[in-house]
C-alpha cells in the first residue's frame, strides 16, 4: 500500500485525476488556439513562440534545458530552434560555460518580433482571458493559478516556475503601456 494512503482515499485520488484531466484537455485546446492566433500572422508556430521566450527570458539556454523546461523532445527544440536560427531569431552557440552544450541566443530581430507579438496581443479576441474576466469582476484580479503553480513546481520543479516568473517580469518591466498599446521600448530590452 502506498505511504501516502492516509491522506487521500483512492476515491478522491481518482476524481481528482480524472478532473484534472478533462479540465486540462478543455483548456488546452481553447490555449492552443488563442496560441496559434497570436503567432500565425507571424509565420511561426506555438513551439517556436515558446522557443523565444524562454530565450528572451534565460540567455545562453542549453538546448536540453530547451527541451525540459519547454516540455518538448530534445530533437524539437534543437529542430525548432534551427528554424528560428534560419529566419535571424536565434543564434545557436557552442558555450563553454555549459559544458560545450548547445545554447541559444536570442537575437535582436528575434527580440524585436517578440515586442511585436506582444504589441499586437487583442485581448478582446483571447477565449481564455475573456473567460477571465469574470473573475476579475468578481475578485477584482484576473486569476493567479497559485494551486496550480504550486503543482506544477511539484511535478517538472522550481526552474520551470522561475523562466516563467522571470519572463513575465521582464515583460513588465520593460513594455510599456500608454492608451491601450504598448510603447516601443525594445532598447530598454536589449539593454537588460
Amino acid at each position: 500500500m502506498n505511504s501516502f494512503s492516509e491522506n487521500y482515499t483512492f476515491k478522491e485520488a481518482t476524481l481528482f485525476s480524472l478532473h484534472l484531466m478533462q479540465l486540462s484537455k478543455i483548456l488546452w485546446r481553447t490555449i492552443e488556439n488563442d496560441w496559434e492566433n497570436l503567432v500565425k500572422p507571424y509565420g511561426i508556430n506555438i513551439n517556436e513562440h515558446h522557443i523565444l521566450l524562454m530565450a528572451y527570458s534565460s540567455p545562453y539556454i542549453s538546448i536540453m534545458e530547451l527541451a525540459e523546461l519547454g516540455s518538448m523532445h530534445i530533437t524539437t527544440a534543437f529542430n525548432f530552434s534551427k528554424k528560428l536560427q534560419q529566419k535571424g531569431y536565434l543564434r545557436i552557440i557552442k558555450n563553454k560555460a555549459k559544458k560545450k552544450n548547445t545554447c541559444i541566443e536570442l537575437t535582436k530581430r528575434g527580440e524585436e518580433l517578440l515586442v511585436e507579438i506582444l504589441k499586437n496581443f487583442k485581448p478582446h479576441e483571447n477565449e481564455v482571458f475573456l473567460g477571465a474576466l469574470s473573475t476579475k469582476n468578481l475578485y477584482g484580479k484576473l486569476p493567479s493559478f497559485t494551486e496550480l503553480v504550486t503543482l506544477m513546481r511539484n511535478i517538472y520543479g522550481g526552474n520551470l516556475i522561475a523562466l516563467i516568473d522571470c519572463c513575465s517580469s521582464s515583460i513588465e518591466k520593460n513594455l510599456i503601456e500608454e492608451d491601450g498599446v504598448f510603447k516601443n521600448t525594445i532598447k530598454k530590452m536589449l539593454n537588460n
